[in-house]
């Protein structure tokens, strides 16, 4: 049986919820809602693996005019972004042709380039490259390049 006293009683306990509630009244911050598909090979929201291929060519430029492109063989070659592991590093073969497994991490920025670094014994950079940028790796050997799709980039050595 309802009495008064217990309708005074639901009544007080449901305006103290209700005062609680209020007393600290501010809207909980929005929750993101969970990406509908993810793609199946991804390390966190900013970087995926795009379907691209880095491949190229490392040469030399002989005689004075006209001069000969000559592609240097046992070239070493590393990518950091390139290939589902990373870190994958590349030779020429004895046309100065090299080539990367598939994939590239976009690290966010598509757009923007990967790091790479060329080297041989007995070579150097030709004068006039443009500098890296920050915060990517500078001084001898470094390039960029922005892979888009399967990608082809050509980087001159000179003989010391």
């Amino acid at each position: 049986m309802i009495t008064m006293s217990t309708i005074k009683t639901r009544a007080a306990a449901g305006c103290s919820v209700l005062i609680l509630g209020l007393a600290g009244c501010t809207r909980p911050a929005p929750q993101p809602s969970p990406a509908a598909v993810a793609p199946a090979v991804r390390v966190n929201e900013d970087s995926v693996l795009a379907d691209a291929t880095l491949s190229g060519r490392v040469y030399e430029l002989i005689g004075n005019a006209p001069r000969q492109v000559v592609g240097i063989e046992g070239a070493t070659i590393y990518c950091e972004q390139c290939g589902a592991s990373t870190h994958n590093w590349s030779s020429t073969d004895a046309k100065g042709e090299y080539i990367f497994p598939k994939g590239v991490w976009t690290e966010g920025c598509p757009s923007c380039p990967a790091r790479i670094w060329v080297g041989k014994d007995g070579y150097q950079d030709p004068t006039g490259l443009p500098k890296t940028t920050p915060p990517n790796p500078s001084g001898a050997g470094w390039r960029e390049v922005v892979i888009s799709g399967d990608t082809r980039f050509e980087m001159e050595l000179v003989r010391r």
